[in-house]
């Protein structure tokens, strides 16, 4: 709310700002689970960033710097600091590739913007979903590849469409509007492009679109069904209450009576903002992120364990847990359950043994 543009943004002053994240910074201090506070903070962080929602960029950088004053890994800085960079770039590159496409004579160069990005610091998930994409995009798909190798030769782009976003003109018998939408929602509204008044099923959409099912219907929910707007730019036939009651025999069409209302008035024209929360992981990814936060807690209690063996050498294990707390609390607080797991996973693989003599004493193993 604080570095993303909306009303309480914008009425509060810079000083203001900068206080607030302060105070954020300071709870932060005292939150046991940063490592998940990190995977959350990315996706938001990456969101502003991607659809230039940001209400004060300099705020956002200076934020990154001072999570190392609050015990933040330098790992997660760094890539922070490196989503950052790869924006400035790309804005550099989509000035030169416009310009590549003036020299052709393409007039449509100015409508297109194109971000590279470092996979390393931005990608939550290799999971990469097929979609159909309308052909105006289609189109614009071989000419970034070959401005791109010409720059980069040996470099190879791979497309997350599901981080796209772009604005079509709609328009029916009561007006025109500018629709603010996602790539999914786009290759979901071209379907109807050349058939505005047809009702396509849920398998002509899947056709049409290539979406898996648990993404077409998220997409299709966001246009049938989308928070605070009394006219929807899709209709369904019979009405459904949830994604889930969209069955073969929906039918769905263009709202040809779409308007938009706005202090109980009737407007012909206008722009609407359906990208809503753009999603940057799909719904296999929300889950993976889960057990990417678990996978990776389980490989910094081995490590830290390691590491205090190494310098200890021999150590109880009531002083390994003690140690091992305090030197992970920073991130998160490890469960007795899973220091006892890793301290076995440890020891069958000879990185430390128990004593002889005592079980509760382990012994660093060279």
């Amino acid at each position: 709310m604080l570095l993303r543009k909306t009303n309480t943004s914008k009425r509060l002053t810079s000083d203001e700002i900068e206080g607030k994240l302060k105070d954020v910074l300071l709870v932060l201090k005292y939150v046991r689970n940063k490592d998940v506070f990190m995977r959350y903070h990315k996706a938001h962080l990456s969101r502003r960033l991607i659809l230039g929602t940001s209400a004060d960029s300099e705020k956002e950088e200076n934020l990154v710097e001072w999570f190392r004053d609050v015990g933040m890994p330098a790992e997660y800085v760094n890539k922070l600091a490196r989503m950052f960079q790869d924006i400035k770039v790309s804005e550099d590159l989509n000035q030169e590739f416009q310009e590549s496409l003036h020299q052709k004579g393409n007039t449509v160069a100015e409508i297109v913007g194109i971000k590279i990005l470092n996979a390393g610091a931005w990608s939550r998930s290799a999971e990469r979903v097929t979609v159909s994409l309308p052909m105006e995009l289609e189109d614009f798909v071989p000419e970034v590849e070959d401005f791109y190798r010409k720059k980069h030769n040996g470099r190879k782009l791979q497309w997350h469409h599901h981080m796209s976003n772009g604005v079509v003109t709609f328009c029916n018998k009561v007006g025109k509007f500018d629709l603010e939408i996602t790539t999914y929602q786009m290759a979901l509204l071209f379907s109807w492009n050349q058939r505005p008044d047809e009702k396509l099923s849920l398998e002509d959409l899947r056709l049409s679109t290539e979406l898996p099912d648990g993404e077409l219907r998220k997409t299709l929910w966001s246009l049938a069904a989308f928070p605070r707007m009394k006219h929807q730019i899709l209709l369904c036939r019979p009405e459904a209450k949830s994604p889930r009651d969209f069955t073969d025999k929906s039918l769905f069409c263009i709202n040809q009576d779409f308007v938009i209302v706005r202090n109980g008035k009737v407007q012909k024209r206008g722009k609407v903002n359906l990208v809503g929360r753009l999603q940057l992981s799909t719904e296999s990814s929300r889950k993976e992120d889960n057990e990417a936060i678990i996978a990776l807690r389980v490989l910094r209690v081995q490590e830290a364990v390691v590491k205090i063996m190494k310098t200890r050498k021999h150590i109880t294990n009531a002083a390994l847990q003690t140690e091992l707390v305090e030197m992970l609390k920073h991130m998160f607080l490890p469960q007795k359950k899973m220091i006892k797991e890793q301290i076995e996973w440890l020891i069958e693989h000879k990185y430390m043994k128990r004593d002889d003599n005592d079980i509760n004493t382990f012994i660093y193993l060279a």
